[in-house]
């Protein structure tokens, strides 16, 4: 599918909401993000609305809800697999849906969207963590 280009390329975005630049204007509600075949793209950035607020709009977006784990986790599933985290913190972590070869390997296990819905380079060549890469930097209000 087409699609599926721009969640790989990370650097740019299928509908011209964010080009990669500056940061785009916060907002109270998320304006669209880049779109494709995963809800967790098709939102911007979450920062800034409450828990409630962001509980509210994912639901609203056919989001299942499991939580809070003890610790104080919120997962939210949607029907294509994608998710999104809401941690003790208030930092939102997304995750795409799954994709896989043809041999079935998961090729795109512990991958994660930024704020914007772009698909994150996590890893290196080597499979090894890249630095810095475990914090999308959005977060929600408690």
């Amino acid at each position: 599918m087409s699609s599926q280009g721009g969640e790989e390329g990370g650097s740019g975005s299928s509908n011209g909401n964010y080009s990669g630049g500056s940061e785009p204007p916060a907002t109270q509600m998320p304006d669209s993000g880049v779109g494709g075949n995963v809800t967790a793209l098709e939102f911007g950035d979450l920062t800034g609305l409450t828990r409630q607020e962001v509980d509210t709009f994912l639901r609203g977006r056919g989001a299942s809800v499991k939580g809070p784990t003890p610790d104080g986790y919120i997962g939210y599933k949607f029907p294509d697999k994608s998710t999104v985290t809401i941690r003790p913190d208030g930092e939102v972590v997304r995750t795409p849906a799954p994709r896989y070869s043809p041999d079935g390997k998961n090729v795109n296990k512990g991958r994660r969207l930024d704020k914007y819905g772009l698909l994150m380079q996590t890893r290196n060549q080597f499979g090894d963590q890249v630095p810095a890469t475990n914090n999308t930097g959005e977060r929600v209000t408690n």
